[in-house]
C-alpha cells in the first residue's frame, strides 16, 4: 500500500518479542506529539516514542493486543486518536513537556548541588519520572526525588543527616540512571535531561 511504512521500519518493542496486552498513550514534547504502547497491568512502556499516528497503529497491530485478543489496524487507529484527549496514566495537562522545562530541572539540581540553596519553584513532574522509570523497566525508581522534592523546594527540612547538596546529587544520579536504562529512543527524545 502506498504511503504505508515498510515492515522493516516498524520499531521493535522494548520488551520480550511477544504481544503484550496494552493500550496507547501519548505525550507532547516541544509541540510534537509522541505515541507509545503501555502495559497497564505491569506498568511498563512497550514501545519507543513514535511521532506518527499511523506507524503507532501499525506497531500496535503487530506487537500488541487487548484483553479480548488481537485487533486490526483500524481498531488501533481509534485508540491512537483517543490518546490525544485522554490518558489512563495522568491528567492531560501533565502529558506535555518543553525542553526548557527539562533543562531547568537539571540546571536547578546542579545549582542546589553546588550551593545548597533551595529552589521554591522547583518542579520535577511525577508523571515524567514515572514514564522514564517505566521506559527503563523500573531499574531506576526516583526514590531520592520522591523523598527529597520538599527539601529541594525548601518547604520541609532534609532528613536527619542528609545535606541538601547530596539530595540534589542523588536526584541527578537517578536521572542519569533512568536515561541510561530507558529503552528505544526515550533518552534521545528527552535529551534535554542529559545536559
Amino acid at each position: 500500500m502506498i504511503g504505508e511504512p515498510a515492515a522493516t521500519s516498524v520499531p521493535a518493542p522494548l520488551l520480550r518479542d511477544y504481544r503484550h496486552i496494552g493500550g496507547i498513550e501519548s505525550i507532547e514534547i516541544d509541540g510534537t506529539r509522541y505515541f507509545f504502547g503501555y502495559d497497564f497491568s505491569e506498568d511498563l512502556v512497550l514501545s519507543p516514542l513514535i511521532d506518527d499516528s499511523e506507524l503507532m497503529s501499525i506497531f500496535a497491530e503487530k506487537h500488541m493486543e487487548q484483553r479480548d485478543g488481537l485487533h486490526d489496524r483500524e481498531y488501533w487507529r481509534d485508540l491512537v486518536a483517543a490518546s490525544l484527549e485522554y490518558s489512563g496514566l495522568a491528567d492531560p495537562e501533565s502529558c506535555s513537556f518543553e525542553s526548557e522545562q527539562l533543562r531547568l530541572i537539571i540546571s536547578s539540581l546542579k545549582n542546589i548541588a553546588e550551593t545548597g540553596v533551595p529552589v521554591p519553584d522547583f518542579d520535577y513532574p511525577y508523571h515524567l519520572r514515572f514514564l522514564l522509570s517505566s521506559a527503563g523497566q523500573w531499574r531506576e525508581q526516583f526514590t531520592a526525588a520522591a523523598e527529597g522534592i520538599g527539601s529541594i523546594k525548601g518547604i520541609e527540612g532534609a532528613a536527619e543527616g542528609a545535606a541538601l547538596e547530596q539530595i540534589a546529587r542523588d536526584v541527578l544520579r537517578e536521572t542519569r540512571n533512568a536515561m541510561n536504562a530507558a529503552g528505544g529512543n526515550w533518552a534521545e527524545v528527552f535529551d534535554a535531561l542529559a545536559q
